[in-house]
């Protein structure tokens, strides 16, 4: 608090004190989210009156997406980059961004550059392989998400996730019902991605394989965590009648 009142003091005697903004504005952001606001209002003041010292874009990219403000924090990133084009992880927040923003293009571009720079980190890796996917560029999505299932751990589970869905959307069904069996989420939560989002995947696999008894099971895995989702409600009584409808005629051939 000392060296907060020290820069509201120098801001007294100089409103227009550049150093004294700049000092201000970052000492509240340290305070934590419950002083963004005041932050950013303070360092867009500074870069105002010309201060380019780059930890402003750092912290102002920080404060607006924690804000929700995506398009803001990507360009106060990309301002901080200039000067340090190598920063791990402002580069990172940006691919982030990209994706998030729906820039593809613009995300894989960024996640090959930390790859080339980066080429043991499973986080890179993971996210380059999401891009690829998004890009359409299956072969090589593929081929991410097999190195991914080399760091073990969450990362190889959700990387058989990845690899599920890529083969449930390709219509190769047993091997999606085989690689969402393998992430390991049947029983146990899978970091990042909803327990329901395997089922879900489980489920149409099955139904597609005519595994009834089996599909059924999943998607009343997915209502337990989502009892409202209609799609989970009709394909659960579209698999109970197939079920019923099998049991049925195999009784008839005894």
């Amino acid at each position: 608090m000392a060296k907060i009142s020290g820069a509201q003091d120098r801001l007294r005697a100089n409103p227009q004190d550049i150093g004294a903004l700049v000092d201000l504005g970052t000492l509240l952001f340290e305070k934590g989210p419950a002083s963004y606001v005041e932050a950013i209002s303070v360092l867009e003041e500074a870069r105002e009156l010309g201060a380019l010292d780059p930890k402003i874009f750092y912290c102002l990219g920080l404060m607006y997406q924690e804000e929700g403000l995506y398009p803001f924090a990507l360009s106060e990133y990309k301002r901080f980059l200039r000067h340090y084009p190598e920063d791990k992880e402002v580069r990172l927040l940006t691919a982030k961004l990209y994706y998030r923003l729906g820039m593809l293009p613009d995300a894989l571009s960024e996640y090959e550059r930390l790859k080339f720079l980066n080429p043991k980190d499973p986080i890179i890796e993971e996210n380059l392989g999401l891009s690829l996917w998004g890009n359409k560029h299956l072969d090589r999505a593929l081929a991410s998400f097999g190195q991914l299932k080399i760091y073990g751990g969450d990362f190889a589970r959700r990387a058989e996730f990845y690899l599920g869905q890529i083969a449930l959307d390709a219509g190769k069904y047993q091997e999606a019902a085989d690689h969402f069996a393998l992430c390991g989420a049947v029983n146990a939560e899978l970091p990042g991605i909803p327990v329901q989002r395997v089922h879900t995947g489980l489920g149409m696999a099955f139904q597609k394989l005519g595994r009834w008894e089996e599909a059924k099971a999943s998607w009343e895995t997915v209502l337990k965590a989502e009892p409202k989702d209609s799609k989970a409600q009709s394909a659960l009584r579209e698999a109970a009648r197939r079920l019923a409808a099998a049991k049925k005629a195999a009784l008839k051939k005894k």
